[in-house]
C-alpha cells in the first residue's frame, strides 16, 4: 500500500512537471499586452469635436485601454469614472489621452475639458470602442518608422564617401555625401538612430538613381511635397522653398506664418487633410512625391503605411527630440539639402547662431525665470529641466525655475505639477512668463490671478515683471535668436516690445 502511494505521488509530480513544461510558453504570454486597432465613435458636445478612428487599443488580462487622438489641441484633461487623465501631447499637437474602458461595443460616459472657449468647460461625451476585427498587432523587428532594425543598416560600401554636412548642435539626423560613376553624387540622409532610424537618398545630379538599396527611400523629386508637420513650415519659408510645398495639413486660418497662409489662399498650396485623415485621392491625382510628418503619425501607423503603399515616401521629422534650441533650428539644413537650398539654409542658421551665441557669451544676469501655464483645474504646466525652452532661458542669461524638474516616465518636454509645488519652486522668481500656446493669450496680471489666486504672492507679480509668450511663437521655428535677445532685454530691464513677448498690464 505504501509503494502504491509513492507511485501515485510520483505520477502526480511527473504530470504537474510535464504540464508546467509544455505550458511554459502560454504562461509567459498570458500577461502579455495585445495591441489592436479598433473603431471608436464619439457623441455629444457641439458635434464638432472628433477622435481619430480606428484607435490603438491595448488589452491585458485585467485591463483595456484606448489611445484617443482628438481633432484639436484644446483638450487638457479627461475624466473617466471621476479619475483624471492629462493630455499626453506636446502643445503644438492634437490632444492625446490613454484612458481605460470596461467592455467592447458598450457606450460609456467620459468628460473632456476644453480650453477653446473664453473659459475652460467640461463637456460630457459618449464613447464606444468596438471589438477588433483583425488579429492583434504583433511586435516584429520592424521599427516604428516602418523601416527595419538598426542591425540592417544600409550597405553603401559600393559607393565612394566624399564628405558630410557639418552639424554643430543637432544630433537627430545626419547627411553624408557619396558618389558613383553610374548614379552620380547623392546625399544619404539618416534620421534617428537604432530602431527609430529612417534612411533616404537625395540624388544631386541629373543621372537617374535606379539602384535599389534595402531600407532606403529615394527622393528623386520633392517638388510636390505634402507638409504635415507645422513646425517645418517656417524653416521652409525662410529658405524660399515654399514653391515645393504643394499640399499641407493645416488650413489657411490656422497658420500664423503669413507666407504659408497666403500660398493656400492663392491656391499654390492645397489643404490635403490633417495627418490622421489625408485626402489620398487628391495626393495621388496631383502626384504628391513626399510627405513630411512629425511623430504624431505613429498614433496612426495605418496612414503612414497607406501613403507609402500609394508610392508616397514618408519622412518623419524628429526636431522636437533636440534639447538644444539651435539643434532644432539646424534641421533647416536637412530641408536645404532636400529642396536644393543649402546655401540659404546655412545663411539663416549662421545668422541665428551668431546672434544667440553673442548673448550666450555675456555674463549671467542672476535673474530667475519661471515659464508656465495654468489649466482650468488649477494645475501648472511647466517645461522640464534641459528642454529647449529652459535652455533658451539659460542662454539669455537667466536661471530656469523651479529647479530639478524631471520626469522619466515619458519623452514629453512638458509636465504638470501642483500649484503648491510651483509655489515652493517659483514664488521668488524674478520674472514670470506665461505660455499662451497652451491655454491662450491673456492681457492683464489680474487675469492670471483669477486663474490661480496664489500667484498674487509671487515676487514677479508684486513687481509687475510678468510677461506672456505670444501665441504664434511655436510656429516660428527660426525665431531662436529673437527669443533669446528679447528675454535678455527683459532680464536686464531694457525691454519695450518685440515679436516674442509682451508685458502683462498691471
Amino acid at each position: 500500500m505504501k509503494k502504491f502511494g509513492i507511485l501515485i505521488a510520483a505520477a502526480l509530480l511527473f504530470s504537474l512537471t510535464a504540464c508546467s513544461f509544455f505550458n511554459k510558453d502560454n504562461s509567459i504570454k498570458k500577461n502579455e499586452p495585445l495591441t489592436y486597432t479598433c473603431q471608436v465613435t464619439l457623441e455629444g458636445g457641439s458635434g464638432k469635436a472628433t477622435v481619430d478612428s480606428p484607435a490603438e487599443v491595448v488589452v491585458t488580462d485585467d485591463s483595456k485601454t484606448v489611445k484617443l487622438v482628438w481633432s484639436s489641441s484644446n483638450y487638457d484633461y479627461m475624466l473617466v469614472d471621476e479619475v483624471r487623465y492629462d493630455n499626453e501631447a506636446s502643445p503644438d499637437e492634437h490632444s492625446v489621452f490613454t484612458i481605460p474602458f470596461n467592455e467592447f461595443d458598450t457606450a460609456f460616459t467620459v468628460i473632456g475639458d476644453t480650453t477653446a472657449m473664453s473659459t475652460p468647460h467640461e463637456i460630457e461625451y459618449t464613447l464606444t470602442v468596438y471589438s477588433p476585427e483583425g488579429e492583434p498587432v504583433v511586435a516584429s523587428n520592424e521599427s516604428e518608422t516602418g523601416t527595419f532594425s538598426s542591425s540592417e543598416k544600409p550597405d553603401l560600401s559600393d559607393y565612394t564617401y566624399k564628405s558630410s554636412v557639418e552639424l554643430k548642435y543637432a544630433n537627430q539626423f545626419s547627411i553624408d555625401y557619396y558618389e558613383d560613376a553610374s548614379v552620380g553624387e547623392f546625399a544619404f540622409i539618416t534620421i534617428g538612430e537604432g530602431e527609430t532610424s529612417q534612411y533616404f537618398i537625395k540624388p544631386l545630379t541629373a543621372k537617374p538613381f535606379n539602384v535599389d538599396i534595402k531600407g532606403v527611400k529615394v527622393l528623386s523629386n520633392v517638388d510636390k511635397t505634402y507638409l504635415v508637420s507645422t513646425s517645418v513650415m517656417d524653416l521652409i519659408a525662410n529658405i524660399n522653398a515654399l514653391d515645393s510645398i504643394a499640399f499641407c495639413g493645416t488650413k489657411a486660418e490656422d497658420w500664423y506664418i503669413k507666407d504659408a497662409a497666403n500660398a493656400i489662399r492663392a491656391g499654390d498650396t492645397v489643404y490635403a487633410g490633417k495627418y490622421s485623415a489625408p485626402d489620398y485621392e487628391l495626393l495621388v491625382s496631383k502626384e504628391c512625391n513626399l510627405a513630411i510628418e512629425n511623430t504624431m503619425i505613429y498614433h496612426n501607423p495605418e496612414v503612414k503605411e497607406k501613403l507609402e503603399e500609394l508610392g508616397i515616401p514618408v519622412l518623419v521629422e524628429r526636431s522636437s527630440y533636440e534639447s538644444n534650441p539651435l539643434g532644432r533650428l539646424e534641421w533647416i539644413k536637412l530641408y536645404g539639402v532636400l529642396f536644393d537650398k543649402l546655401d540659404e539654409a546655412d545663411k539663416v542658421f549662421k545668422t541665428q547662431c551668431d546672434r544667440a551665441e553673442d548673448i550666450g557669451r555675456m555674463e549671467k544676469t542672476g535673474e530667475t525665470v519661471a515659464f508656465f501655464s495654468v489649466n482650468s483645474n488649477g494645475q501648472i504646466t511647466v517645461r522640464k529641466q534641459g528642454d529647449y525652452i529652459s535652455s533658451m532661458i539659460e542662454m539669455a542669461g537667466g536661471t530656469y525655475v523651479p529647479e530639478g524638474l524631471s520626469d522619466s516616465e515619458n519623452a514629453l518636454s512638458t509636465m504638470k505639477i501642483t500649484m503648491e509645488d510651483f509655489y515652493i519652486g517659483a514664488v521668488d522668481a524674478d520674472v514670470l512668463i506665461y505660455n499662451s500656446t497652451i491655454e491662450g493669450e491673456i492681457n492683464e496680471i489680474d487675469e492670471l490671478i483669477k486663474k490661480a489666486p496664489s500667484l498674487e504672492d509671487f515676487k514677479a507679480v508684486k513687481s509687475g515683471n510678468v510677461y506672456c509668450l505670444r501665441e504664434d511663437y511655436f510656429q516660428k521655428s527660426t525665431s531662436v535668436a529673437e527669443f533669446i535677445e528679447e528675454l535678455h532685454l527683459i532680464l536686464t530691464d531694457s525691454y519695450n516690445s518685440g515679436d516674442c513677448f509682451y508685458k502683462l498690464k498691471e
